[in-house]
C-alpha cells in the first residue's frame, strides 16, 4: 500500500498527476493568484510546505496541493492541528482532510473531488484516535504515531 505512493519530484508535477484523475483545470503555481489561500502561507515553514499549487474543480471550489520537503514534518503538524481542533470537537478530522503521496498532499473541495481522488493512489491521512474504519478498508501506519493512512475517501 505505502510503496505504491504517487511521488512528485515538484508541484508542477504534482498538478499534472491530479489532472489524470480530477477535474483540476488551470493550474497555477503563482502565489498572487487569487485562488490561493493566504492563511496557508503562514503555515508553509511549520509543516514542511516547499511550494502550493492549485487549480479549479469540477465544482465552484479550488484543488489545494502542497509539496513537502518533509512528509513527517507534515504529518506531524496536521497531527497537531488535529488535537487543537478536537479540544472543541472531538469529531475534528475523523474523515481525514488530506489526500497524501510520498511527497505532496492535496486537499479536494468537494464530494466529486473526493471520489475522483479515490482512483488516484493517494491515501487519506487521519490523525483523529476516534476513526474506525469500515470492514472493507484497507490502512497502514503514517509516518507519525497515532495517524494511519486509509484508502477511506469519504464524502460529507
Amino acid at each position: 500500500m505505502l510503496e505504491n505512493l504517487p511521488q512528485a519530484d515538484t508541484v508542477m508535477a504534482a498538478g499534472e498527476y491530479l489532472q489524470r484523475f480530477t477535474t483540476c483545470e488551470r493550474y497555477s503555481i503563482d502565489p498572487a493568484d487569487d485562488r490561493y489561500y493566504p492563511m496557508d502561507e503562514q503555515f508553509d515553514a511549520s509543516w514542511g510546505v516547499q511550494f502550493r499549487g492549485t487549480c479549479d474543480d469540477s465544482g465552484d471550489g479550488w484543488i489545494r496541493v502542497f509539496k513537502t520537503s518533509d512528509m513527517t514534518r507534515f504529518q506531524t503538524a496536521y497531527k497537531a492541528d488535529i488535537a487543537e481542533r478536537m479540544k472543541t470537537n472531538e469529531l475534528a478530522g475523523v474523515h481525514g482532510g488530506f489526500a497524501v503521496g510520498k511527497d505532496f498532499a492535496v486537499i479536494a473541495p468537494d464530494d466529486d473531488t473526493i471520489r475522483d481522488l479515490s482512483a488516484s493512489g493517494l491515501l487519506v491521512l487521519n490523525c483523529n484516535p476516534n476513526f474506525k474504519p469500515q470492514v472493507d478498508v484497507s490502512t497502514a501506519p503514517a509516518s507519525v504515531d497515532g495517524c494511519v493512512l486509509t484508502d477511506e475517501f469519504v464524502q460529507s
